[in-house]
C-alpha cells in the first residue's frame, strides 16, 4: 500500500519529468509517420541549409523520429515563387524565403524591401521577434502558415565590371533584382537598369553577361560561388532580408495538434541558433571571397546616406502604397531600439 509519503514523491517526480518528456515528444500521443519535403533556393552549405538542417533534426528529435523533413537545396524543386505555389497547392510542405517575395500575393510585404530601413541586425532583431513581426507571421498569405523568422543577411551589390563607392557609381549597370516592383523601382532610381530574374537563373545570367550583377547577401554570394563570374563586391546594405520559415496550409490542416506544435517549436527554437550561425558565416565569407580575388569596396555611412537620399522618392511613394498603418510600426519599434542604444 503506497503511503502519503509515497505519493507526494510519486507526484513531484510526475510533475518533474513530465514536461521533459512533453518536450522531447515522448507524450505527444498524436503523431504519425510521415515525410515533409523542405525546399530552398541556396545550397546546402548556406545559412539556409544550416538552418534547414537543424530544424529537421529538432523535428526528428520532438517526434520521436516519427515525422522526418527532407531536404531539397539549390532550387531543385523550383525557384522562390514556383515552391511558393507548390506550397498553395500542397505538392510541397516547408520553404524558407525573403518575405518581400510574398508581395504578389500580399502588397504588405513589400514593406520588407524598404531601402535602408533597419541599421543593423539588433533593429532587425528587435522588430521581427516583436508584435509586427508576429502580426506579419499571422497573415501569412492564403495557403501559407508563418512559423519563424530566420537571418537571410543586408543585401550588397556586386558586379563584373567596377567598384561601387558611392552612389553614382550604379549609374549603366544591368543589376538582377528581386523579383518585386519595389526593388525594381529602387535600383532604377539609383541609375541601373534593374532587370527582375529568378535566382536559380542568376549564375547563367552573370556568366553569359546577360547581366552585370546582382545583389545577395554575402554568405549567398560565397555558396553561390558567384566569385567565379564576378570580381566587386561593395557593402552597400542597402536591404535587410530576414527568412520566413512557411509550412503549406493543405498539408498544416491535416497536422494534429501535435504535430503542429512539434513543427512550430521547432521553427523558433531553430532561429537564434540560425542567426548565429548566419552572421558568423558572414564575417568569414568577406575573408574567403577577398582570398579568391574579389575586390571588397567598404562603402562609408556618408554614402549610404546618399544612397537612401537618392531612392526617397521611391521609399515615398511605396510607404503611400503600402499605407501608413503598414510602415508606421516598424519606424515605432526602430526608433525604440536606437533610444535604448
Amino acid at each position: 500500500m503506497e503511503t502519503p509519503v509515497k505519493k507526494l514523491v510519486s507526484k513531484t517526480l510526475l510533475g518533474l519529468i513530465a514536461p521533459a518528456l512533453i518536450a522531447c515528444g515522448a507524450y505527444a500521443q498524436d503523431i504519425k509517420e510521415r515525410t515533409l519535403k523542405f525546399s530552398f533556393v541556396q545550397p546546402q552549405d548556406s545559412h539556409m541549409g544550416f538552418g534547414a538542417k537543424k530544424f529537421a533534426d529538432l523535428v526528428a528529435q520532438k517526434s520521436g523520429n516519427k515525422m522526418k523533413v527532407r531536404l531539397y537545396p539549390n532550387g531543385t524543386l523550383g525557384g522562390d515563387l514556383q515552391t511558393v505555389s507548390a506550397l498553395q497547392g500542397g505538392t510541397i510542405e516547408i520553404t524558407t524565403l525573403p518575405p518581400s517575395l510574398l508581395v504578389g500575393l500580399n502588397k504588405e510585404y513589400g514593406v520588407f524591401d524598404l531601402p535602408f530601413l533597419f541599421a543593423d541586425f539588433k533593429e532587425a532583431d528587435a522588430v521581427l521577434d516583436g508584435p509586427v513581426g508576429k502580426r506579419f507571421l499571422e497573415k501569412a498569405p492564403q495557403g501559407l502558415v508563418g512559423l519563424a523568422y530566420w537571418d537571410h543577411g543586408f543585401r550588397n551589390v556586386s558586379n563584373g565590371r567596377k567598384p561601387i563607392a558611392k552612389a553614382e557609381d550604379f549609374q549603366g549597370l544591368k543589376l538582377r533584382v528581386v523579383q518585386t516592383p519595389l526593388m525594381i523601382e529602387s535600383f532604377n532610381t539609383l541609375g541601373a537598369n534593374a532587370v527582375p530574374l529568378p535566382f536559380t537563373e542568376l549564375f547563367t545570367a552573370m556568366e553569359t553577361r546577360a547581366v552585370d550583377g546582382q545583389d545577395n547577401p554575402i554568405v549567398a554570394f560565397e555558396t553561390n560561388k558567384f566569385h567565379e563570374v564576378q570580381k566587386h563586391l561593395s557593402t552597400t546594405r542597402h536591404v535587410y532580408n530576414p527568412l520566413i520559415v512557411l509550412v503549406s496550409q493543405k498539408a498544416w490542416d491535416g497536422l494534429s495538434a501535435d504535430e503542429k506544435q512539434v513543427l512550430s517549436s521547432a521553427a523558433v527554437e531553430t532561429r537564434a541558433e540560425q542567426r548565429r550561425a548566419s552572421r558568423e558565416m558572414e564575417q568569414k565569407a568577406i575573408a574567403n571571397i577577398r582570398s579568391k580575388g574579389v575586390t571588397v569596396t567598404e562603402v562609408s555611412p556618408a554614402e549610404r546616406a546618399r544612397m537612401r537620399e537618392r531612392v526617397k522618392p521611391v521609399i515615398d511613394k511605396f510607404t503611400r502604397e503600402l499605407g501608413e498603418d503598414v510602415v508606421k510600426p516598424f519606424h515605432m519599434e526602430i526608433e525604440k531600439v536606437r533610444a535604448s542604444k
